[in-house]
């Protein structure tokens, strides 16, 4: 999944995450100040997410960061 992101000279914008995150199965269910909560439902457990919705937030990287690492173990 962390083909998706960057390296140094590969970026994801938040437009392109939250697309992703529609078209695989995720639900939205809150948006705040600049924030969206999902959360992914399977038969054993549910995972939630934060994803931050604008790219100059001073650690934006390293939440995308984190939410890459939630989608990659939910989709092993």
């Amino acid at each position: 999944m962390r083909n998706l992101m960057y390296s140094n000279d590969k970026y994801i914008s938040p437009n392109q995450l939250v697309t992703y995150l529609e078209k695989s199965g995720w639900n939205k269910i809150k948006e705040a100040e600049g924030i969206s909560a999902w959360i992914y439902s399977r038969a054993d457990k549910k995972i939630g997410i934060f994803v931050p919705l604008m790219d100059d937030f001073v650690d934006y990287r390293e939440r995308i960061l984190e939410v890459l690492d939630t989608l990659e173990e939910v989709e092993r």
